[in-house]
This record gives C-alpha cells, structure tokens and sequence, in this order.
C-alpha cells in the first residue's frame, strides 16, 4: 500500500472517530455548549473554567477541525502524486466540498442556536443535512482511499 493511500484511510477512520465523537456531543446534548459563538466557544479561543458540556463540544470543535486539515493535505498530496484526470484527484476535491460543507452545516447550527433542546423544524431540517452530508462525506472519503 502506497504512502497516500495510508494516509487517506487514516484520514477516513479519523473522520469516523470525529462523526462517531458528534454522535455523543448530540447524545449528551452538549451542542450548545459553546453557546452561540462559532468559530469562537462561548466569545473566547479558548473556554476559561469550562463546564463539561463546553469541554464535550469544543473538544468536538477541535477534532473537526483536524478533520479538516487532513482532508485537505490528501487534496493537496492527491494533486501532487497523481496524473490529471485520475480519479484520486476527484475524490479528494470532492471530500474537500463536502467537509467544508460539513463545517458550514455545523456552524449554522450553532450560530441559529438549533442545538441542545431546540425542536424546531429548522433543527430537523438541519439535522437530516449533516446527517446525508456526512454519508457522502464517508463515501467520497472511501473511495478515495481506494482508488
């Protein structure tokens, strides 16, 4: 197994480990807290005296943004290694969009305040969004490593 390709299964199985690390901040109803300050936790870089929701959340906050960067140093890599064309560099591209778009998601929940105990409708709209968003998150992340 290639270098790359290493790297881009442990970039899928840590993208699982943080959705796996969402799916408890929503269990513990944790979401909110950082308030509604995004990218910011509750108006500071980092919490001072944090209670264990806003360590649960920021520490989800974290992750995520690991995710991130990972996702797009195997764009960046995928770009350098392989030809023009090659599917590789379109999965990258697209795990890119859909991660980005994953964060996106996650920030509009904050900032509108559709965490915790919200029961609107927008929340649920926003909910079933992340939720098919991070299937095909998975997915484009998958076949990357595998191509």
């Amino acid at each position: 197994m290639s270098r790359f390709a290493r790297f881009a299964w442990l970039t899928l199985l840590y993208n699982l480990f943080v959705i796996a690390w969402g799916v408890y901040v929503r269990a513990t109803g944790s979401g909110a807290g950082c308030g509604e300050h995004w990218p910011l936790c509750n108006g500071q870089v980092i919490p001072r005296e944090p209670e264990i929701a806003t360590i649960i959340e920021f520490s989800h906050r974290l992750t995520s943004g690991l995710a991130l960067l990972l996702v797009i140093a195997m764009c960046i890599w995928a770009f350098r290694a392989f030809p023009k064309g090659h599917a590789v560099r379109a999965g990258s591209v697209v795990s890119l969009v859909l991660i980005i778009f994953e964060a996106l998601i996650g920030a509009g929940l904050v900032i509108l305040g559709l965490v915790a105990k919200d029961s609107s409708m927008g929340r649920a709209a926003s909910m079933i969004l992340h939720l098919v968003n991070t299937f095909f998150l998975v997915a484009a992340l998958t076949v990357t490593a595998g191509w």
